[in-house]
């Protein structure tokens, strides 16, 4: 009766934390037209059963990829037309997460490249790249880490600030989200281009109090921000002008970004406190004036 207890408490916090929280939290890609995403499959399911979702502009969104775990989550990366999904999954025998990784392309099947080990440190929470196929490159508060297939994690490289989530970008390159500031880095950590006070302190009703940049992508010198304590998504321009290009009311908040070519994919949900899980809606934003609705329920 007590695991039994003990587990239905888990996913209610499991699934409020993938939503709210981000930890554990999916994310979302773009590989060529292709926009892959996570989330949870049915909509509704309590017991969380995780999904990759994917769409292109030819087609409606479908179903890639389902887990068959209860409490399970997924999360992405891509190399070129190389797709690395982190699977994870909880056990509720021993009060463990565990992940796997997978690798595929668009159109072949998936092959695991890790099979399934105890994950200690939540990797794909705070995001990843793998250098290759034997090394997996995560953020995981407050640092930046290295894990190579059979080893033990350890520091990819000093960085003087915490660090909530890690993306990467092309050119070898690597954008940092900290609490209230954005880097982007080498692979050594040296700072190319840096952006602070992204928080505005003087906002006092944040959706559950978290006053936090929830996701950030960053494309041609502009940088694109999911404001979570704002409910907007805003860009900061390469001379550093900063604009709110789509302001969301009340009970959405706003969840992901990518950049989609010279456009911009904003993912929020429907987030009430009446017993209902949230809802998903996906828009691809072409202009202040054009919007395209991609997946909304």
């Amino acid at each position: 009766m007590k695991k039994k207890i003990r587990r239905i408490i888990f996913i209610i916090a499991f699934v409020t934390s993938f939503q709210v929280f981000a930890h554990p939290g999916g994310n979302m890609i773009v590989v060529g037209k292709y926009v892959l995403w996570s989330y949870v499959s049915p909509i509704n399911d309590t017991d969380h059963h995780a999904c990759v979702m994917i769409w292109d502009p030819n087609s409606d969104p479908e179903i890639l990829l389902k887990s068959e775990f209860p409490a399970s989550d997924y999360m992405f990366s891509s190399n070129g037309d190389h797709i690395y999904i982190i699977e994870q999954r909880y056990l509720e025998k021993t009060d463990k997460f565990e992940i796997r990784i997978l690798k595929t392309q668009i159109g072949e099947k998936l092959s695991e490249i890790w099979g399934w080990f105890e994950d200690k440190w939540r990797i794909g929470d705070g995001g990843f790249f793998m250098n290759s196929d034997q090394e997996i490159i995560f953020g995981r508060y407050p640092n930046i880490y290295s894990l190579k297939k059979g080893q033990n994690s350890k520091k990819y490289f000093k960085f003087d600030v915490p660090i909530k989530r890690i993306r990467a970008i092309n050119n070898n390159q690597i954008l940092l989200l900290g609490d209230s500031s954005c880097w982007l880095t080498d692979q050594t950590g040296k700072i190319i281009k840096e952006w602070t006070h992204l928080i505005d302190l003087q906002i006092s009703d944040a959706p559950i109090n978290r006053n936090q940049i929830f996701d950030a992508d960053f494309k041609n010198g502009e940088l694109l921000l999911a404001y979570w304590g704002k409910r907007s998504f805003d860009i900061l321009n390469n001379d550093g002008t900063r604009k709110t290009i789509i302001q969301l009311k009340k009970p959405f908040v706003p969840h992901w970004v990518a950049y989609y070519g010279n456009e911009k994919l904003l993912f929020s949900s429907k987030l009430v406190f009446n017993g209902a899980m949230p809802k998903p809606n996906l828009i691809l934003y072409k202009s202040d004036n054009e919007n395209i609705n991609i997946w909304k329920n």
